[in-house]
């Protein structure tokens, strides 16, 4: 059985999603609206079935792709999408069929870190994106400023209510 804080971590990136996609239907040109989406999209795909979870992961890296196409430097994005790139290769049963996933979040957070030298969560994206720290660390977590907007859009919303 899930836990209640594991229960409210749910109910809230539902809720995000729910605001983003409001959102998104009144300006789809909105880029941060678009990342925020994904950050939720990414911790509910945590919640769902394998197959379930490359949906959600797919969905997420078609709507960061979208929000690179309005802004191509948008630094959290491109982290975002090499995030979503590593957690789509963690569900790949084969390691062959993985390796390209791997090789693009590489890709993707070496742009990030490109646009951002000085943020030290995407140098260490980076490193751990390597074959060798991908076996050292595992999973990488939400940025904190996608899950900071987030929060701050959920609260907005729950006010409003």
């Amino acid at each position: 059985m899930e836990s209640s804080s594991e229960l409210n971590r749910l109910h809230f990136f539902e809720q995000a999603c729910k605001i983003s996609e409001a959102t998104y239907a009144s300006n789809p040109l909105d880029a941060d609206n678009l990342t925020r989406w994904v950050g939720a999209l990414l911790e509910l795909s945590q919640f769902q079935s394998v197959p379930d979870s490359q949906k959600m992961i797919q969905d997420a890296i078609s709507k960061l792709e979208e929000a690179l196409s309005i802004n191509p430097k948008k630094h959290d994005a491109l982290w975002c999408l090499g995030n979503a790139q590593t957690s789509f290769a963690f569900l790949t049963n084969k390691e062959d069929e993985a390796r390209p996933y791997f090789e693009k979040a590489a890709q993707y957070f070496q742009q990030a870190v490109d646009e951002d030298p000085s943020n030290e969560i995407y140098l260490k994206s980076l490193e751990i994106s390597t074959s060798k720290g991908r076996r050292r660390y595992g999973v990488i977590e939400c940025d904190p400023l996608v899950r900071k907007g987030l929060e701050k859009t959920v609260s907005i919303w729950e006010q409003n209510e």
